[in-house]
């Protein structure tokens, strides 16, 4: 059969609504017919090139106008197309894992205004859907397409990168395009390239595991199997699934007391592996009866289905997403409601996360569902089992993301790169700096811009899921902090005060994505600090003290409580907490008279406890470590 020759096409990046690059050339590419001429015109200029005999073209625009938006035709003599929508000004490629990924519709209650007024056509993303290669660079996304902010697109949005360009814009006043690749649950070695990784033996040995496109389909097929046995298991050994099912039996047999919310506890649930039900009994006011509602239910640790008076109100099916349930009009009642959840525990651990929100409310009223000495919460075992398999992910496997999603962005013309990520390499942290530096190296290579901006985005404050003694989170805080000063325009932002202590995915990603769009204002303005905060700059004994000195030479701020998150260290390396405060642009730290101190270090810790330093217009500063002398 004779092949049909290649008419002229765009790559996806390129397409209606899209946003070039402004202030320098941009390049534009595509496919075509063999030896065919293409011909541009676009802000009145014409450009032309001839397609290659691999069917791709490829030319530079001139510096191009800000703002939008304009007409592009692109023809050969073949075809032509004509785009209505093209925007110029500043494109941001925002990537990461999870919490650069989090869409607006996961922090939308802690922004209640956000849908307000939101239509801006110079707000404009494209999200590059999840897709793995490993055996090469992809050269087109499988797809996507630019959508403009407007209350139908926006819970779509990725949180982090929109509140980072509603900024940059409110500032700016010209487009912003964010191309968002991201995938939560990806370590920084599935974004890296296939050279970044060549002299690494362990990575080396997984990437030609996964080359045999067998062996990763069987990888799949494993570990969606042994997942969905278990859970069979589960179902068909719990008791709570009997004939009259638990979350339709009101008898008070079996139920013993359970203070909630917190962890499943206890000599009968220590190490709890299994189906666990709770239940909790509850009135409403009488003007809430049959009407509808909405559940609050923290994050439940694995999984859940939740029923109210016997219907089922909503399920999740893994711990981190927040359980915000709809309770249906003609369910409730005055009196003697019951809320019944059906819990599994994969590997121990179960609880209902303390600090958050366990409620259910409506505009006639609000219900606590916090457990009191009157009304505690119940539980029942199910039943136990052996714990779940550990799931392992295909996408967290060495350049499988890089070839699948980042390579077949290389070509689109960028202002420079958003970095959210690390929380999945706190097994090898001490590997974190040097893969960073070869990501942000090789990514600018790809580019072929060797000063192409980034901007690191410091892990937040967490602590629940992660053992208080070497869990990984303040060393690779540290490595962002030392690539950002090590390599040429790198800015680190800092979000210790960002965090939850509770929450892998903290809510305040407005604030998160401002502090990473101050600093991309700053490479426009010509700022050179690598830091929006106070940066230590010297450290010194003096007559029973150690004194660390800040720069810029301004004054110091404590916020949020007394400074506690100062530790000395003798000549065994253990650190103890210390007194410590601060006097205009120094950390006065008072030295124990038995410890001839060695180290100092700031905010070494998971969820650093008491205040955090900071300049005046509240940026924090940085964890960091420090020899002595």
């Amino acid at each position: 059969m004779k092949k049909k020759a290649l008419q002229l096409k765009l790559p996806r990046l390129l397409q209606e609504g899209m946003v070039l690059q402004r202030g320098k050339p941009v390049t534009l590419w595509g496919e075509g017919l063999p030896g065919s001429r293409v011909e541009i015109n676009f802000q009145g200029s014409k450009r032309e090139t001839v397609v290659g005999k691999d069917s791709r073209w490829q030319l530079l625009t001139d510096t191009l106008q800000t703002g939008g938006p304009f007409p592009m035709e692109i023809r050969s003599r073949e075809c032509r197309i004509s785009l209505e929508r093209v925007y110029v000004g500043d494109v941001w490629l925002c990537s990461g894992q999870s919490n650069m990924e989090l869409p607006i519709s996961r922090v939308k209650d802690a922004y209640p205004y956000v849908f307000q007024n939101c239509h801006n056509p110079y707000i404009r993303l494209f999200h590059v859907k999840e897709h793995f290669n490993f055996h090469g660079p992809e050269q087109e996304l499988e797809s996507g397409e630019w959508l403009e902010a407007d209350s139908d697109t926006l819970a779509g949005f990725s949180a982090f990168s929109y509140f980072f360009a509603k900024y940059v814009n409110s500032e700016s006043k010209i487009p912003i395009g964010i191309i968002n690749v991201s995938k939560g649950g990806s370590p920084i070695e599935a974004w890296l390239s296939n050279a970044s990784v060549a002299d690494r033996p362990v990575l080396g040995k997984t990437l030609a595991l996964f080359r045999d496109d067998r062996y990763a389909a069987e990888f799949i097929e494993k570990n969606e199997r042994q997942q969905s046995d278990w859970q069979k298991l589960l179902k068909a050994r719990d008791a709570g699934l009997a004939s009259v099912p638990w979350y339709q039996d009101w008898h008070d047999e079996g139920w013993e007391p359970m203070e909630l919310p917190g962890w499943f506890s206890g000599d009968r649930l220590h190490n709890f592996s299994g189906v666990i039900w709770l239940r909790k009994r509850f009135d409403v006011p009488s003007q809430m009866a049959g009407k509808p509602a909405d559940l609050w239910l923290g994050t439940i640790t694995d999984s859940d289905e939740a029923y109210v008076n016997g219907c089922l109100v909503g399920e999740t099916g893994y711990q981190y997403p927040p359980r915000k349930y709809k309770v249906p009009e003609g369910i409730l009642k005055e009196y003697g409601n019951v809320l019944t959840i059906r819990v599994l525990c994969e590997r121990g651990g179960g609880r209902l996360t303390p600090g958050k929100e366990y409620c259910l409310f409506s505009q006639e009223g609000r219900v606590d569902l916090r457990g009191t000495a009157e009304r505690k919460w119940e539980y029942r075992i199910g039943c136990r089992c052996s714990p779940a398999p550990m799931m392992d992910f295909i996408i967290r496997k060495p350049t499988g993301l890089f070839n699948g999603m980042l390579a077949p962005c290389m070509n689109m013309t960028i202002k420079g790169v958003v970095w959210y990520q690390g929380e999945s390499n706190d097994k090898n942290p001490e590997e974190y700096e040097e893969y960073l530096r070869r990501l942000v190296t090789s990514w600018r290579e790809g580019w072929g811009e060797k000063m192409l901006p980034f901007i690191l985005v410091q892990l937040p404050s967490f602590a629940i899921d992660l053992p208080e003694q070497n869990s990984g989170w303040p060393e690779i805080r540290e490595a962002q902090r030392k690539i950002s000063h090590e390599l040429e325009k790198v800015k680190l932002t800092v979000n210790l005060d960002l965090g939850e202590w509770n929450d892998l995915h903290p809510l305040r990603k407005k604030e998160a994505g401002e502090r990473a769009a101050a600093a991309a204002l700053e490479f426009d303005a010509g700022d050179g600090k690598t830091e929006q905060g106070p940066v230590p700059a010297g450290i010194r004994k003096e007559e029973g003290r150690v004194i660390v000195t800040f720069e810029p030479a301004e004054k110091l701020l404590v916020q949020g409580g007394r400074l506690e998150a100062a530790e000395l260290a003798g000549e065994n390396g253990i650190f103890y907490k210390v007194q410590a405060w601060t006097e205009e642009n120094r950390m006065i730290v008072e030295c124990p008279a038995h410890m001839d101190a060695k180290e100092f270090r700031y905010a070494w810790s998971n969820a650093p406890e008491g205040g955090l330093l900071c300049n005046l217009r509240g940026y924090p500063a940085s964890p960091f470590r420090m020899r002595i002398g």
